[in-house]
């Protein structure tokens, strides 16, 4: 999936774990850490070509999460196991989201061979193309500003913080909103075996449905969040 995706799951990742453990940092570490495997890796193919240059393999194994499990399990403090857990979450939601089994080698490195895989060429270029032209990643950007706006409203500039309840509300509800239209789309889409909608012109079937999905659980949430759920004490 491309990268405000998986984004948005960091940060409604984050949302679940703020509530775990109270503590407000929770969103921006999922969040940074939903993205760290294609920052690291596609970084790692385009130095080490021949080696690492599938783009998805030392950030986007097993071994890794196996790695940050085993740090979190030796060196971090009790007080913050459960924000340790969401850097692990935040990793393996992300192998998910790119449906890592369909490359074996590189999900269970080293237990099947080497890296496998070749990065897309002029890479840079392209993915930044897939990116803009995907509507789905405009509308993920868009809710993960909302779910800032909305759980950091507080340490915004006064002239943001200070519009009006109705104004800030109403937005919101428009991103609940277009996320549900968004997410019944895809899942129909994907469900009917349909690939390469307006909406996600780059997927097949199977991500077209993740995504879909993952609009759905994230206008679900974010009502939830709002709506329906008690003010929830900032440390």
């Amino acid at each position: 999936m491309l990268i405000f995706a998986h984004v948005f799951a960091g940060a409604l990742l984050g949302l679940g774990f703020w509530h775990l453990t109270h503590d407000r940092r929770a969103i921006p570490v999922c969040i940074a850490v939903s993205i760290l495997p294609d920052l690291i890796d596609k970084s790692l193919g385009l130095l080490f070509p021949l080696v690492l240059g599938g783009g998805r393999t030392v950030f986007h194994s097993l071994m890794i999460v196996a790695v940050v499990l085993l740090c979190l399990l030796l060196f971090v403090r009790s007080r913050f196991v459960l924000l340790g857990v969401s850097v692990v979450g935040a990793l393996l939601l992300h192998q998910i989201f790119d449906e890592m089994w369909n490359l074996p080698a590189n999900w269970f490195y080293p237990i099947l061979g080497p890296f496998q895989g070749q990065m897309i060429p002029e890479y840079i270029g392209t993915y930044f193309l897939l990116e803009i032209s995907n509507s789905s990643e405009w509308m993920f950007m868009i809710g993960t500003v909302a779910i800032l706006a909305e759980e950091y409203g507080d340490m915004l500039p006064v002239s943001c913080a200070s519009l009006p309840d109705t104004l800030k509300t109403g937005a919101y509800t428009l991103v609940v909103a277009g996320l549900l239209i968004m997410g019944l789309y895809l899942v129909a889409a994907g469900l009917m075996s349909t690939t390469g909608t307006f909406m996600t012109p780059s997927y097949y079937q199977v991500p077209t449905m993740i995504a879909g999905v993952l609009a759905l659980c994230g206008a679900v949430i974010m009502w939830r969040e709002t709506f329906a759920a008690p003010q929830r004490a900032v440390p």
